[in-house]
């Protein structure tokens, strides 16, 4: 609710910003200079974790079968800034904050720490996903424009569980947090097929083994934008995000696979 609600204060925002700008002719994403997009993410998402401890017997976890996590909706931000008529710099970011309260059916073993059967924990896993990227249109027509990119997808994730004394013995808690900026390389492309309709699609892909970091990621988006007014479209889209990674750091030592994908629902403002 709190997120919906968010979406929709700055849904009209973005409609009063943009009915009242007039700095250059919009409601055509092949000439348009800025163009932001706020709307709700329908995320279903999938997340397998796994913190070794000095022994390295942490257990392969999947938060939602074994401890019941639950999708969410969140609100994001979509923009780019059109600064050269190839060029241009695109952003993206959401977070999404879970947390469940599980009564374990197993013993559990989370870095050090062993949570035994029939201990009820307390988890919260955070995540922040922001991504910017260079895009430079190698093909231009009237009608399309096809493009490379380079960027940086920054996942920052925060994992914790808790259980309050078990018999004999105290609390338990384990943490586990890792942040880095991962580079990534891909495609873009835009086709308006319509005067008032067209589709914006992205694939994004990098494989990369640097100390702390060794795995994968992908990243495909795909809208598409009925551009109702001069400076307003509403969007309709998709994206799949899988990355899966080893990290040996200080603050997190094991293997994280997550996948989120969705519908998006959201209005864009152009000028």
């Amino acid at each position: 609710m709190k997120a919906r609600y968010l979406w929709s204060i700055s849904a009209a925002a973005v409609l009063a910003v943009a009915q009242d700008t007039c700095l250059a002719e919009a409601g055509d994403p092949l000439t348009d200079h800025f163009s932001i997009s706020l709307g709700t993410f329908l995320l279903n998402t999938s997340t397998d974790i796994r913190v070794d401890g000095e022994a390295r017997t942490g257990t392969d976890l999947d938060l939602e079968t074994d401890l019941g996590f639950d999708d969410t909706d969140r609100f994001r931000l979509d923009g780019y800034w059109r600064f050269l008529p190839r060029q241009k710099l695109r952003l993206m970011y959401f977070d999404t904050r879970r947390s469940e309260t599980t009564q374990l059916d197993r013993d559990i073993t989370v870095g050090d720490t062993v949570f035994p059967l029939d201990a009820v924990v307390d988890t919260t896993f955070d995540t922040t996903v922001t991504t910017v990227s260079y895009e430079f249109a190698f093909l231009r027509g009237d009608k399309y424009e096809f493009a490379g990119l380079f960027g940086i997808h920054n996942l920052k994730f925060e994992f914790d569980m808790r259980a309050e004394s078990q018999g004999q013995v105290g609390t338990l808690q384990e943490s586990a947090d890792a942040n880095g900026p991962l580079p990534v390389v891909g495609l873009s492309g835009i086709w308006r097929f319509h005067d008032k309709f067209y589709l914006d699609a992205q694939v994004q892909y990098f494989r990369i083994s640097i100390d702390p970091y060794d795995g994968r990621l992908s990243d495909y988006n795909a809208s598409a934008v009925w551009q109702a007014f001069k400076h307003v479209g509403f969007g309709l889209g998709y994206n799949e995000f899988v990355t899966k990674v080893g990290v040996d750091g200080d603050n997190f030592d094991g293997d994280l696979r997550w996948r989120y994908g969705g519908a998006r629902i959201f209005v864009t403002g152009s000028f």
